[in-house]
């Protein structure tokens, strides 16, 4: 663990580093005051557009961070040559991905809160009589945000031990994109009168991560309202759904970095 805690943390301070995720968290800012000036323009629903556009621009930003810090992990450190005293020393390959991702992920944590507490601030200025109701909704919806962050994380890592970083961040967002677009692929593979791309388009649907549905039940929590008032107490059955959601991209994530730590570890450094 000591090892891994000092990659994770060298890692860490790395990205916090990079000047252009401070340029990323200033737009997402922007784009949630934007929010402000397009509820002026509809009537009654200024918290609503608040919201749904802060937690929109917080999904989206953190996303291009995470594709383009995630494609950079193991590449900057062959880049520089560090790759070489890292395992001169006795670090398992296992460590040095598990390392990496923690950091980038530890980062992205504190980024996510950073926008999050940003956005409440602006819910409050809206509305100062609204932020306690409305405040665990927040932190329930971010907190979908930043599971969907660590599975790019994951996919970016896995990418990026075996392809340049131009390529890792192309794969992650196909990856990301399809993620996305599961019932189209259900829509495909039933839609197609040749067998052979039925069968292709349905074997995709089922190897694909349904990232679609965590953006349906952030929606749901926001605006649907199709859980109870108190975020702890859910009915029919979406508290067990959330944990169905958290287990499954979770295991996706182990998957993920199971083999990138495999690829590593045959990677023959020059």
């Amino acid at each position: 663990m000591e090892i891994i805690g000092a990659i994770a943390l060298n890692t860490f301070r790395e990205v916090l580093r990079d000047k252009i995720i401070y340029a990323f968290f200033v737009f997402a800012c922007l784009i949630s005051l934007f929010g402000i000036l397009l509820g002026t323009l509809s009537v009654g629903q200024d918290i609503r557009i608040v919201e749904d556009l802060g937690l929109a621009a917080i999904a989206v930003i953190g996303g291009i961070i995470a594709v383009f810090s995630g494609a950079n992990l193991v590449f900057k450190e062959l880049e520089r040559r560090t790759i070489y005293l890292i395992f001169s020393k006795p670090v398992k390959s296992w460590q040095f991905i598990l390392g990496k991702y923690l950091g980038l992920a530890s980062c992205l944590l504190i980024i996510i809160l950073m926008m999050g507490g940003f956005l409440s601030a602006l819910v409050g200025f809206v509305d100062p009589a609204l932020p306690l109701a409305h405040l665990p909704w927040i932190a329930l919806s971010l907190s979908l945000v930043y599971l969907e962050l660590l599975f790019i994380i994951a996919s970016a890592s896995f990418f990026s031990t075996f392809s340049t970083p131009i390529m890792s961040v192309l794969f992650t967002l196909c990856f990301w994109l399809v993620g996305h677009s599961c019932a189209s692929l259900q829509e495909l593979a039933k839609m197609s009168t040749n067998p052979l791309v039925s069968q292709f388009f349905g074997a995709l649907y089922w190897l694909m991560p349904d990232l679609q549905s965590l953006t349906r039940v952030r929606s749901e929590l926001m605006y649907g309202r199709a859980f109870s008032t108190a975020p702890g107490n859910f009915s029919d059955g979406h508290g067990e759904l959330l944990t169905y959601l958290t287990t499954y991209i979770l295991a996706y994530v182990i998957i993920l970095l199971v083999l990138s730590a495999l690829v590593n570890e045959r990677r023959e450094l020059p």
